[in-house]
């Protein structure tokens, strides 16, 4: 057998799967159908940092606080504050958060897979180099948020207002914004290969020819980008 035509159909194959996985549709969280069998866990829990599995926390206010981490798995955070808290590990796989307080908040080692914001207030977090996939932003202020040089892969932002937001060298790809406010905001060196801008609104944004290849917008948004760059139009 040839190596070269098995080398080469081995690549193509793996080109193909990865281009199938960067169009798929995001995949919501699972294993959230039964809320009412998830077990209720207090502040305590969270300042300890234990990890949570089909957990429910509720109401709790844990404002300016280092946490050591926060670990979570098929579990609801619903109307929980972070503001202005420390969280050197902050990993949520299959999770719901509803009118949560992230704002001011310091995440390192920020992980989601399968997660939804649902009403948050993410004002001014910072989680940069974050490893975001198949996570829906829904109804969430982002103003001033610092997510650079991470990933936010698979994604959706709905309704979020991400004016001044910092999303430089942040992989988006085939990231999702619809009815978004990007007014102002940082996408140098984003890679935006399918990600669909039409729904954004784009004035001011700070962005590169190079950063534009594969990004999807109408033709509104085409004119405004052939402004900022430069482009004569006649």
């Amino acid at each position: 057998m040839d190596s070269g035509n098995t080398w080469s159909k081995v690549h193509k194959s793996e080109i193909m799967k990865r281009k199938k996985d960067e169009l798929a549709p995001r995949t919501p969280p699972e294993g959230l159908s039964n809320l009412e069998d998830l077990t209720s866990v207090a502040a305590e829990n969270l300042i300890a940092g234990i990890p949570l599995e089909e957990s429910r926390a509720r109401d709790i206010d844990l404002s300016r606080r280092n946490i050591p981490s926060l670990v979570a798995w098929n579990s609801v955070f619903d109307h929980v504050s972070f503001p202005g808290c420390r969280i050197p590990s902050f990993r949520l796989r299959d999770v719901r958060l509803v009118k949560c307080d992230l704002s001011n908040a310091v995440l390192h080692g920020f992980e989601a897979t399968r997660v939804e914001f649902i009403g948050c207030r993410l004002t001014g977090m910072r989680a940069g180099k974050c490893r975001c996939h198949d996570v829906l932003f829904d109804d969430c202020d982002m103003r001033y948020a610092q997510v650079n040089d991470g990933e936010i892969r698979r994604s959706e932002f709905r309704a979020c207002r991400l004016e001044e937001s910092d999303l430089s060298g942040t992989d988006l790809q085939g990231a999702i914004f619809t009815n978004v406010v990007l007014h102002r905001a940082d996408l140098t060196r984003a890679k935006l290969r399918g990600t669909d801008l039409r729904g954004a609104e784009i004035e001011g944004i700070t962005i590169q020819p190079e950063d534009l290849r594969g990004a999807i917008v109408n033709v509104a948004q085409a004119i405004d980008l052939a402004r900022l760059l430069g482009v004569i139009i006649k």
